[in-house]
C-alpha cells in the first residue's frame, strides 16, 4: 500500500479540522453476532498487517463500528420474463465506522464533486468504452499524524486508529475526488471521466480507445494506484456507469435498477388500464414526452402546508434544472387553478414571498391542466394506496348516549381557560407553572378563536 506520488502534500494528505470549542465524544462498542465478529477480526488483522491502522490505548475520540453488505462483481440473473439481466450481487461485507458525532463538529471541505447528470451527458456517442474501478482507493491517502487519533474506533478486539483515510469521514469523498482530479487533470473530459473510484475511458475507434486506456494505465502505474480486477471492462461498446448503460446510441436505464416498475401489478379494471396508458404511453408526435422525472419527499413542516403552498414547491424543480431553464420560456402545467393567480399577490407570508421571488427569475407561465389530461405524469407517483373499508358508507346518526360527548379535552384547553379566567390547575408544580407561563406568552384569545404569534411575525388561528 504505497502513497500517492507526484502531487503536493496539501492535496494527498487528509486533514480533519474541527470547529472551535468542539466537544469530544467517546462511544462504547456495539454488540456483534458471531458471524459479524469474525468479519471484523479478519478486517482488523488485515489492516494491521498492511499498516493501515494501529492499536491505540487512549484517545479523545472513539467511534463504534458498523458492518454493511458489499456488492462487487457482476453476474447474469434471469428475471420473471426469462430475460438475462446483468446484476451486481453481494459478495461480502464492508466494515465501516460510525463517525457521525465526529462529522457533526468537523469543518466541511467544499471541493466539488462532479455533477452526475452532466458527466453522463458527456459519455454517450463514442464507439468503445473501458470501465475501471479503483481498489482500496481511500486507503491510499495518508492522514496527517495530528488527526489520526480522531479516527479511533472500538471493536471487541480493542481500539485502533487509522493511518490511512477510512470510509465514513464526511470530508473523505471531497479529499479523494481532489486527489483523482490532481492525478488525471489533463485527461478528464477529454478521454476520461472520473467519479470517485469509477473511471470511464472512451474513444471514437478501437485503436483510439486502446491508446487512451494505455495512457490511463501508465498514469496508474506512475502514481502507484491499484485496480480491482473484478470490475473492469476493456474496449466494449456498452458500459454501465452509475446505474446507466452508456453506448454510442445514448443513455439507457440499467434493467437491474427498475425492479419496481417491472413488478407493478397488472391493471384489472378499465379505469386502471386508462390510467396506466395515460402515464406510460408517451407519443413523440404532437404530444409532450418525458425526458426527466424529479420527485421530492415533503418533510414534517411541509406536510402541514395548505395546498397552494405545496404546489409552490415547484421551485424545487426549477432550482434542480436551473442551468437548463434560465433564458428559456417555461410553461408549468398544474391542476391547481389558484396557483397562477397566487403569484400576483402582494400581501403574503414571508416564506411564500421568498418562493415567488425565486420564480420571478425565470420566464415562467403557469397553465391549468386537469390531472386526467396530464399524459406525462409519473406513473409511480399516481399509484393509489387502497385503505381498508374504503366503501363503507358514512353513518349520519349518533347513539343518544354519545351525543355531545367529549372523550378528552383539546391540548389548548388550559391555555384558553387561563387567557379567559386567569386560572390554572391547582395541582401543578412550580416548574409546570413556569413552563406554562412561558408558553402562553405567544397566544391571544379573541372570542371564539385562539391565535398564536409566531417568530416570523405571522399570526395564525
Amino acid at each position: 500500500m504505497g502513497d500517492i506520488k507526484g502531487i503536493s502534500p496539501t492535496i494527498c494528505m487528509h486533514r480533519n479540522h474541527l470547529e472551535e470549542n468542539a466537544k469530544t465524544s467517546r462511544e462504547c462498542q456495539r454488540r456483534l453476532n458471531p458471524n459479524m465478529k469474525e468479519i471484523v477480526r479478519e478486517e482488523v488483522i488485515k489492516m494491521l498487517d498492511v499498516d493501515i491502522a494501529y492499536p491505540i490505548s487512549d484517545s479523545s475520540w472513539v467511534s463504534p463500528i458498523h458492518v454493511v453488505p458489499k456488492k462487487s462483481g457482476i453476474t447474469v440473473v434471469e428475471n420473471e420474463e426469462n430475460e438475462l439481466i446483468p446484476t451486481r450481487i453481494q459478495t461480502g461485507w464492508r466494515v465501516c465506522i460510525d463517525y457521525r458525532k465526529l462529522n457533526n463538529v468537523t469543518r466541511k471541505d467544499h471541493f466539488p464533486l462532479p455533477f452526475i447528470d452532466q458527466m453522463l451527458e458527456r459519455l454517450p456517442g463514442h464507439a468503445y468504452y473501458c470501465s475501471l474501478d479503483g481498489y482500496s482507493g481511500y486507503n491510499k491517502i495518508p492522514i496527517t499524524p495530528e488527526d489520526q487519533e480522531k479516527t479511533t474506533f472500538t471493536c471487541p478486539f480493542g481500539t485502533f486508529a487509522y493511518r490511512r483515510m477510512p470510509f465514513g469521514l464526511c470530508n473523505a469523498p471531497a479529499t479523494f475526488q481532489s486527489c483523482m482530479m490532481a492525478i488525471f487533470f489533463d485527461m478528464v473530459e477529454r478521454n476520461l471521466e472520473v467519479f470517485m473510484d469509477d473511471f470511464s475511458v472512451f474513444g471514437s475507434s478501437f485503436d483510439e480507445c486502446l491508446h487512451h486506456l494505455s495512457l490511463v494505465l501508465i498514469r496508474f502505474k506512475e502514481k502507484n494506484l491499484v485496480l480491482n480486477w473484478e470490475k473492469y471492462h476493456f474496449t466494449v461498446k456498452k458500459v454501465t456507469v452509475l446505474g446507466h448503460i452508456i453506448s454510442s446510441e445514448g443513455i439507457e436505464v440499467d434493467r437491474a435498477k427498475v425492479d419496481l416498475i417491472s413488478k407493478l401489478p397488472p391493471p384489472e379494471t378499465v379505469k386502471e388500464v386508462r390510467s396506466f396508458l395515460g402515464h406510460a404511453g408517451q407519443s413523440l408526435e404532437r404530444i409532450p414526452h418525458v425526458i426527466y422525472y424529479a420527485s421530492k419527499t415533503l418533510n414534517d413542516a411541509q406536510l402541514i402546508h395548505f395546498t397552494t403552498e405545496k404546489e409552490l414547491l415547484v421551485v424545487f424543480a426549477l432550482e434542480k434544472f436551473r442551468s437548463y431553464l434560465l433564458g428559456s420560456k417555461i410553461i408549468v402545467y398544474s391542476d391547481h387553478v389558484a396557483l397562477k393567480y397566487f403569484l400576483s399577490e402582494e400581501d403574503s407570508k414571508a416564506r411564500l414571498i421568498r418562493w415567488i421571488l425565486l420564480l420571478k427569475e425565470f420566464d415562467l407561465e403557469i397553465r391549468d391542466k386537469k390531472g386526467s389530461e396530464n399524459v406525462v405524469a409519473d406513473h409511480l407517483s399516481r399509484l393509489v394506496v387502497e385503505t381498508a373499508n374504503e366503501s363503507t358508507p358514512i353513518t349520519e346518526t349518533f347513539p343518544d348516549e354519545q351525543l355531545m360527548h367529549v372523550s378528552s379535552l383539546p391540548w389548548y384547553a388550559d391555555i384558553v381557560n387561563y387567557l379567559v379566567t386567569g386560572e390554572i390547575p391547582s395541582h401543578w408544580s412550580k416548574d409546570d407553572k413556569s413552563k406554562f407561563y412561558s408558553k402562553t406568552k405567544n397566544f391571544i384569545w379573541d372570542d371564539p378563536y385562539l391565535f398564536k404569534y409566531y417568530p416570523n411575525q405571522i399570526i395564525r388561528r
